[in-house]
Protein backbone atom coordinates (compact mmCIF):
# COMPACT_ATOMS: atom_id res chain seq x y z
CA UNK A 1 0.00 0.00 0.00
CA UNK A 2 1.26 3.61 -1.05
CA UNK A 3 1.81 6.46 2.04
CA UNK A 4 -1.21 8.40 2.01
CA UNK A 5 -1.05 11.92 3.05
CA UNK A 6 -4.09 14.55 3.21
CA UNK A 7 -2.42 16.60 0.74
CA UNK A 8 0.86 16.08 -1.62
CA UNK A 9 2.00 19.33 -2.68
CA UNK A 10 4.04 19.88 -5.83
CA UNK A 11 6.54 22.69 -5.85
CA UNK A 12 8.75 24.33 -2.74
CA UNK A 13 8.04 27.26 -3.87
CA UNK A 14 7.04 29.74 -1.15
CA UNK A 15 3.54 29.46 -2.07
CA UNK A 16 3.96 25.74 -1.89
CA UNK A 17 5.71 25.78 1.37
CA UNK A 18 3.17 28.34 2.98
CA UNK A 19 0.64 25.69 1.83
CA UNK A 20 1.95 23.10 3.62
CA UNK A 21 3.12 25.31 6.95
CA UNK A 22 -0.42 26.19 7.13
CA UNK A 23 -2.21 22.94 6.37
CA UNK A 24 0.47 20.82 8.99
CA UNK A 25 -1.14 23.72 11.38
CA UNK A 26 -4.23 22.36 10.73
CA UNK A 27 -3.60 19.34 11.69
CA UNK A 28 -3.52 17.78 8.13
CA UNK A 29 -1.03 15.61 7.07
CA UNK A 30 1.17 16.86 4.16
CA UNK A 31 4.01 16.30 1.52
CA UNK A 32 6.34 18.93 -0.51
CA UNK A 33 8.31 17.17 -3.16
CA UNK A 34 10.75 20.18 -4.64
CA UNK A 35 12.62 18.87 -7.42
CA UNK A 36 15.98 20.89 -6.85
CA UNK A 37 18.65 19.84 -3.87
CA UNK A 38 17.93 23.04 -1.84
CA UNK A 39 15.01 25.00 -1.00
CA UNK A 40 15.24 28.57 -2.41
CA UNK A 41 17.56 27.60 -4.95
CA UNK A 42 17.85 29.12 -7.79
CA UNK A 43 16.62 32.19 -6.62
CA UNK A 44 14.84 33.69 -8.97
CA UNK A 45 12.79 36.23 -7.31
CA UNK A 46 13.85 39.64 -6.52
CA UNK A 47 12.39 39.63 -3.39
CA UNK A 48 10.98 42.77 -3.30
CA UNK A 49 7.92 42.65 -0.47
CA UNK A 50 6.23 45.47 2.14
CA UNK A 51 6.80 44.29 5.54
CA UNK A 52 3.06 45.07 6.00
CA UNK A 53 1.41 42.39 4.56
CA UNK A 54 4.00 39.97 5.42
CA UNK A 55 3.04 41.12 9.03
CA UNK A 56 -0.74 40.27 8.40
CA UNK A 57 -0.50 36.79 7.63
CA UNK A 58 2.47 36.41 10.28
CA UNK A 59 5.07 35.61 7.97
CA UNK A 60 7.80 38.01 9.00
CA UNK A 61 11.53 37.25 7.69
CA UNK A 62 13.74 36.84 10.64
CA UNK A 63 16.35 39.67 10.59
CA UNK A 64 18.99 37.54 8.48
CA UNK A 65 16.62 36.97 5.64
CA UNK A 66 16.40 41.05 5.28
CA UNK A 67 19.09 41.90 2.48
CA UNK A 68 18.05 45.81 2.28
CA UNK A 69 15.30 48.30 3.43
CA UNK A 70 14.02 50.64 0.71
CA UNK A 71 13.75 54.53 1.37
CA UNK A 72 13.11 55.37 -2.40
CA UNK A 73 11.44 54.79 -5.31
CA UNK A 74 12.70 56.66 -8.14
CA UNK A 75 10.73 56.39 -11.49
CA UNK A 76 12.70 57.17 -14.71
CA UNK A 77 10.94 58.27 -18.23
CA UNK A 78 12.32 57.04 -21.65
CA UNK A 79 13.59 60.55 -21.59
CA UNK A 80 15.72 60.95 -18.65
CA UNK A 81 13.56 62.28 -16.65
CA UNK A 82 12.43 61.07 -12.93
CA UNK A 83 10.91 61.49 -9.55
CA UNK A 84 11.07 59.75 -6.54
CA UNK A 85 8.55 58.34 -3.92
CA UNK A 86 9.42 58.28 -0.69
CA UNK A 87 8.79 54.45 0.66
CA UNK A 88 9.97 54.76 3.76
CA UNK A 89 6.15 54.75 4.97
CA UNK A 90 5.81 51.52 3.11
CA UNK A 91 7.76 49.30 4.84
CA UNK A 92 9.50 48.39 1.58
CA UNK A 93 12.40 45.44 2.35
CA UNK A 94 14.60 43.22 -0.49
CA UNK A 95 14.29 39.92 0.77
CA UNK A 96 16.66 36.77 0.53
CA UNK A 97 14.63 34.50 -1.19
CA UNK A 98 16.73 31.59 -0.66
CA UNK A 99 17.40 32.08 3.44
CA UNK A 100 13.44 33.61 3.69
CA UNK A 101 12.34 30.58 1.63
CA UNK A 102 14.56 28.03 3.98
CA UNK A 103 12.57 29.93 6.73
CA UNK A 104 9.27 28.98 5.95
CA UNK A 105 10.41 25.26 5.26
CA UNK A 106 11.70 25.37 8.65
CA UNK A 107 8.54 26.13 10.06
CA UNK A 108 6.33 23.86 7.71
CA UNK A 109 8.70 21.24 9.56
CA UNK A 110 8.46 22.20 12.64
CA UNK A 111 4.34 21.82 12.13
CA UNK A 112 4.96 18.86 10.79
CA UNK A 113 5.00 18.82 7.39
CA UNK A 114 7.43 16.31 5.38
CA UNK A 115 9.37 18.67 3.12
CA UNK A 116 11.71 16.21 0.80
CA UNK A 117 14.24 18.26 -2.17
CA UNK A 118 15.59 16.83 -5.09
CA UNK A 119 12.09 14.89 -5.72
CA UNK A 120 9.45 16.00 -8.45
CA UNK A 121 5.63 14.84 -8.68
CA UNK A 122 5.30 12.38 -11.52
CA UNK A 123 2.85 10.26 -13.02
CA UNK A 124 -0.13 11.40 -11.26
CA UNK A 125 -3.50 10.11 -11.95
CA UNK A 126 -7.05 11.66 -10.34
CA UNK A 127 -9.40 9.05 -9.12
CA UNK A 128 -12.73 9.76 -7.50
CA UNK A 129 -11.79 9.58 -3.91
CA UNK A 130 -7.67 10.88 -4.49
CA UNK A 131 -4.82 11.36 -6.40
CA UNK A 132 -1.92 8.75 -6.62
CA UNK A 133 1.60 10.04 -7.97
CA UNK A 134 4.98 8.95 -7.73
CA UNK A 135 6.93 11.30 -5.64
CA UNK A 136 10.84 10.45 -6.01
CA UNK A 137 10.50 6.89 -7.18
CA UNK A 138 7.93 5.88 -4.37
CA UNK A 139 4.28 6.03 -4.73
CA UNK A 140 2.00 8.04 -2.33
CA UNK A 141 -1.43 9.03 -2.55
CA UNK A 142 -3.06 11.80 -1.24
CA UNK A 143 -6.50 13.35 -1.01
CA UNK A 144 -5.76 16.25 -2.85
CA UNK A 145 -2.65 17.38 -5.15
CA UNK A 146 -1.44 21.03 -4.62
CA UNK A 147 0.54 22.58 -7.70
CA UNK A 148 2.49 24.74 -6.39
CA UNK A 149 5.23 24.48 -9.45
CA UNK A 150 4.99 28.62 -10.81
CA UNK A 151 5.18 29.17 -13.77
CA UNK A 152 4.81 26.05 -15.71
CA UNK A 153 1.23 25.74 -14.64
CA UNK A 154 0.29 29.27 -15.10
CA UNK A 155 -1.55 30.38 -18.71
CA UNK A 156 1.01 30.75 -21.11
CA UNK A 157 -0.96 33.84 -22.38
CA UNK A 158 0.72 35.78 -19.14
CA UNK A 159 4.21 34.60 -19.60
CA UNK A 160 6.65 37.15 -20.06
CA UNK A 161 10.61 36.43 -20.92
CA UNK A 162 12.40 38.22 -18.55
CA UNK A 163 16.42 38.22 -17.41
CA UNK A 164 17.86 39.07 -14.19
CA UNK A 165 21.50 39.86 -13.24
CA UNK A 166 23.04 40.32 -10.11
CA UNK A 167 25.87 43.16 -9.93
CA UNK A 168 28.55 44.75 -8.87
CA UNK A 169 28.58 48.53 -9.65
CA UNK A 170 29.65 51.60 -7.80
CA UNK A 171 26.62 53.83 -9.20
CA UNK A 172 24.19 51.63 -7.59
CA UNK A 173 21.80 53.61 -4.60
CA UNK A 174 22.16 51.84 -1.70
CA UNK A 175 18.43 51.86 -0.45
CA UNK A 176 17.16 53.23 -4.03
CA UNK A 177 14.82 50.82 -6.25
CA UNK A 178 14.61 52.49 -9.93
CA UNK A 179 12.05 51.80 -12.67
CA UNK A 180 12.78 52.35 -16.16
CA UNK A 181 9.87 51.94 -18.75
CA UNK A 182 10.43 52.20 -22.35
CA UNK A 183 8.07 50.88 -24.78
CA UNK A 184 10.80 50.69 -27.22
CA UNK A 185 13.10 48.87 -25.49
CA UNK A 186 11.18 46.89 -23.16
CA UNK A 187 7.38 46.94 -24.61
CA UNK A 188 4.82 46.07 -22.27
CA UNK A 189 7.00 45.85 -19.06
CA UNK A 190 10.07 47.76 -18.01
CA UNK A 191 13.74 47.63 -16.66
CA UNK A 192 14.25 47.70 -12.55
CA UNK A 193 17.66 48.29 -10.37
CA UNK A 194 16.95 46.78 -6.79
CA UNK A 195 19.85 47.30 -4.63
CA UNK A 196 20.84 44.37 -1.63
CA UNK A 197 24.01 45.57 -0.08
CA UNK A 198 26.65 47.99 -0.85
CA UNK A 199 27.02 48.50 -4.51
CA UNK A 200 25.16 45.43 -5.42
CA UNK A 201 22.09 44.98 -7.09
CA UNK A 202 19.22 42.53 -8.36
CA UNK A 203 19.15 44.39 -12.09
CA UNK A 204 16.56 42.75 -14.76
CA UNK A 205 14.32 43.25 -17.79
CA UNK A 206 11.18 42.42 -19.73
CA UNK A 207 9.38 43.03 -22.52
CA UNK A 208 7.21 41.41 -25.25
CA UNK A 209 8.58 40.42 -28.34
CA UNK A 210 11.93 40.68 -27.02
CA UNK A 211 15.70 39.02 -25.92
CA UNK A 212 15.66 40.38 -22.17
CA UNK A 213 19.40 39.39 -22.07
CA UNK A 214 20.02 41.62 -25.48
CA UNK A 215 17.44 44.20 -23.70
CA UNK A 216 19.48 43.87 -20.39
CA UNK A 217 22.61 44.35 -22.00
CA UNK A 218 22.25 47.23 -23.37
CA UNK A 219 20.95 48.82 -20.71
CA UNK A 220 23.95 48.04 -19.14
CA UNK A 221 26.20 49.14 -21.46
CA UNK A 222 27.27 52.53 -20.46
CA UNK A 223 26.87 51.52 -17.11
CA UNK A 224 30.28 50.49 -15.55
CA UNK A 225 29.60 46.93 -13.77
CA UNK A 226 30.84 43.84 -12.74
CA UNK A 227 27.98 40.47 -13.56
CA UNK A 228 28.09 38.29 -10.29
CA UNK A 229 24.97 36.18 -11.58
CA UNK A 230 23.00 35.87 -14.68
CA UNK A 231 19.31 34.00 -14.53
CA UNK A 232 17.07 33.47 -16.87
CA UNK A 233 13.40 33.56 -15.02
CA UNK A 234 9.94 34.16 -16.95
CA UNK A 235 7.85 35.95 -15.13
CA UNK A 236 3.49 35.96 -15.04
CA UNK A 237 1.52 39.03 -16.06
CA UNK A 238 -1.58 37.27 -17.06
CA UNK A 239 -3.74 37.67 -14.18
CA UNK A 240 -5.70 35.05 -11.64
CA UNK A 241 -5.92 31.76 -13.71
CA UNK A 242 -9.67 31.09 -14.70
CA UNK A 243 -10.03 27.94 -12.21
CA UNK A 244 -8.01 27.67 -8.91
CA UNK A 245 -9.70 23.87 -8.34
CA UNK A 246 -9.32 21.11 -10.63
CA UNK A 247 -10.92 17.74 -9.68
CA UNK A 248 -8.60 16.97 -6.91
CA UNK A 249 -6.06 19.39 -7.98
CA UNK A 250 -5.52 22.86 -6.20
CA UNK A 251 -3.31 25.43 -7.75
CA UNK A 252 -1.60 28.45 -5.24
CA UNK A 253 0.52 30.80 -6.09
CA UNK A 254 2.49 31.70 -9.47
CA UNK A 255 0.44 28.07 -10.57
CA UNK A 256 -3.04 30.05 -9.97
CA UNK A 257 -1.68 33.56 -11.65
CA UNK A 258 -1.57 35.28 -7.62
CA UNK A 259 0.65 37.17 -9.15
CA UNK A 260 0.59 40.98 -9.57
CA UNK A 261 0.04 41.84 -13.47
CA UNK A 262 1.68 45.12 -13.21
CA UNK A 263 5.20 44.02 -11.57
CA UNK A 264 4.93 40.52 -11.79
CA UNK A 265 5.32 40.90 -7.73
CA UNK A 266 3.28 37.96 -5.90
CA UNK A 267 4.77 37.16 -2.61
CA UNK A 268 2.71 38.55 -0.50
CA UNK A 269 -0.04 37.33 -2.74
CA UNK A 270 1.02 34.04 -3.12
CA UNK A 271 1.30 32.87 0.83
CA UNK A 272 -2.19 34.71 1.25
CA UNK A 273 -3.44 32.42 -2.16
CA UNK A 274 -1.86 29.60 0.02
CA UNK A 275 -3.54 30.21 3.43
CA UNK A 276 -6.91 30.09 1.78
CA UNK A 277 -6.13 27.07 0.26
CA UNK A 278 -5.07 25.29 2.96
CA UNK A 279 -8.40 26.34 4.95
CA UNK A 280 -10.57 25.17 2.29
CA UNK A 281 -8.80 22.07 1.87
CA UNK A 282 -8.61 20.93 5.46
CA UNK A 283 -12.78 21.56 5.38
CA UNK A 284 -13.21 19.00 2.37
CA UNK A 285 -10.51 16.91 3.97
CA UNK A 286 -12.89 16.94 7.39
CA UNK A 287 -15.85 16.66 5.91
CA UNK A 288 -15.00 14.45 3.30
CA UNK A 289 -16.79 17.16 0.50
CA UNK A 290 -14.87 17.95 -2.28
CA UNK A 291 -17.08 20.66 -3.48
CA UNK A 292 -15.93 22.59 -0.57
CA UNK A 293 -12.97 23.53 -2.53
CA UNK A 294 -15.41 26.14 -3.81
CA UNK A 295 -15.22 28.61 -1.10
CA UNK A 296 -11.06 29.11 -2.20
CA UNK A 297 -12.05 30.65 -5.00
CA UNK A 298 -15.16 32.88 -3.36
CA UNK A 299 -12.23 33.49 -0.45
CA UNK A 300 -9.59 35.15 -2.97
CA UNK A 301 -11.63 37.38 -4.65
CA UNK A 302 -13.25 38.85 -1.69
CA UNK A 303 -9.76 40.40 -1.00
CA UNK A 304 -7.79 40.39 -3.99
CA UNK A 305 -9.82 40.33 -6.83
CA UNK A 306 -10.94 44.21 -7.68
CA UNK A 307 -7.34 45.40 -7.30
CA UNK A 308 -6.12 42.30 -10.27
CA UNK A 309 -8.64 43.76 -12.24
CA UNK A 310 -7.25 47.16 -11.53
CA UNK A 311 -3.81 46.24 -12.24
CA UNK A 312 -5.03 44.32 -15.20
CA UNK A 313 -6.38 47.18 -16.95
CA UNK A 314 -3.65 49.39 -16.00
CA UNK A 315 -1.22 47.42 -17.70
CA UNK A 316 -3.58 47.20 -20.86
CA UNK A 317 -3.47 50.53 -20.51
CA UNK A 318 0.74 50.60 -20.10
CA UNK A 319 0.64 48.15 -22.90
CA UNK A 320 -1.05 50.43 -25.49
CA UNK A 321 1.85 53.46 -24.64
CA UNK A 322 4.00 55.00 -26.78
CA UNK A 323 6.84 56.64 -25.09
CA UNK A 324 5.52 60.41 -26.24
CA UNK A 325 2.58 58.99 -24.35
CA UNK A 326 4.82 57.68 -21.12
CA UNK A 327 6.81 61.13 -20.73
CA UNK A 328 3.07 62.94 -21.04
CA UNK A 329 1.99 60.56 -17.87
CA UNK A 330 5.09 61.82 -15.65
CA UNK A 331 3.76 65.15 -16.07
CA UNK A 332 0.84 63.95 -14.59
CA UNK A 333 2.35 62.00 -12.04
CA UNK A 334 5.29 63.38 -11.06
CA UNK A 335 3.21 66.27 -9.13
CA UNK A 336 4.21 67.05 -5.41
CA UNK A 337 0.49 66.50 -4.81
CA UNK A 338 0.46 62.96 -6.38
CA UNK A 339 3.85 62.15 -5.33
CA UNK A 340 2.71 62.66 -1.78
CA UNK A 341 -0.06 60.61 -1.75
CA UNK A 342 2.05 57.42 -3.25
CA UNK A 343 4.21 57.48 -0.59
CA UNK A 344 1.35 57.23 1.73
CA UNK A 345 -0.37 54.47 -0.26
CA UNK A 346 -0.02 50.32 -0.07
CA UNK A 347 2.62 48.86 -1.61
CA UNK A 348 0.62 45.38 -2.01
CA UNK A 349 -1.86 47.17 -3.74
CA UNK A 350 -0.65 49.56 -5.82
CA UNK A 351 -3.25 49.93 -8.04
CA UNK A 352 -5.78 51.06 -5.92
CA UNK A 353 -3.30 53.32 -4.54
CA UNK A 354 -2.13 54.52 -7.40
CA UNK A 355 -6.03 55.34 -8.79
CA UNK A 356 -6.72 57.29 -5.77
CA UNK A 357 -3.55 59.23 -5.85
CA UNK A 358 -4.24 60.34 -9.76
CA UNK A 359 -7.99 60.83 -8.57
CA UNK A 360 -10.73 61.58 -10.72
CA UNK A 361 -9.23 64.27 -12.49
CA UNK A 362 -5.83 62.59 -13.07
CA UNK A 363 -7.70 59.65 -14.60
CA UNK A 364 -9.43 61.63 -17.09
CA UNK A 365 -6.29 63.63 -18.52
CA UNK A 366 -4.93 59.98 -18.71
CA UNK A 367 -8.17 59.09 -21.09
CA UNK A 368 -6.77 62.27 -23.09
CA UNK A 369 -3.49 59.83 -23.74
CA UNK A 370 -5.22 56.98 -24.16
CA UNK A 371 -8.75 56.60 -25.07
CA UNK A 372 -9.45 53.10 -24.07
CA UNK A 373 -12.17 51.00 -22.64
CA UNK A 374 -9.71 50.28 -19.85
CA UNK A 375 -9.41 53.58 -19.03
CA UNK A 376 -13.21 54.29 -19.12
CA UNK A 377 -13.64 51.29 -16.94
CA UNK A 378 -11.26 52.67 -14.56
CA UNK A 379 -12.42 55.85 -15.01
CA UNK A 380 -16.27 55.18 -13.64
CA UNK A 381 -15.17 52.89 -10.97
CA UNK A 382 -13.54 55.58 -9.38
CA UNK A 383 -16.01 58.21 -9.80
CA UNK A 384 -18.49 55.40 -8.22
CA UNK A 385 -15.81 55.05 -5.32
CA UNK A 386 -16.08 58.97 -4.76
CA UNK A 387 -19.80 58.84 -4.95
CA UNK A 388 -20.25 56.06 -2.72
CA UNK A 389 -17.42 57.57 -0.13
CA UNK A 390 -19.50 61.07 -0.07
CA UNK A 391 -22.53 59.28 1.10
Amino acid sequence: MPRRYDAVIAGGSIAGLAFASEAAELGLSVLVAEQHEEIGEPEKCDGLVSLRGLRTLGYLPRTEAVQNRVSTGLIHSPDGRSFAVNATALEVVVLDRSAYDKQVAETARSRGAEVLTGSRVTEVVQGRDEVTATVGGEKVAAAYLVDATGPASAPRSGILPAAKYEIEADWVRERVVEVFPDAQKFPGFFAWVIPFGRHLAKVGAAGMGTNPFKALDAFLSDKPHTVIRKVSAPIYVGGPAPHFVAGRTVFVGESAGQVKPTTAGGIMTSIAGAAMAARRVADAVRSGEPRLLGGYRRDWDAKFVREMKAMLRLRRVFTKMSNRDIETLFNVVATPKIVMKLARGDFDFHASALLGALGVQGLLNVAKLVATSEVRALLSERRAAVSQQSI
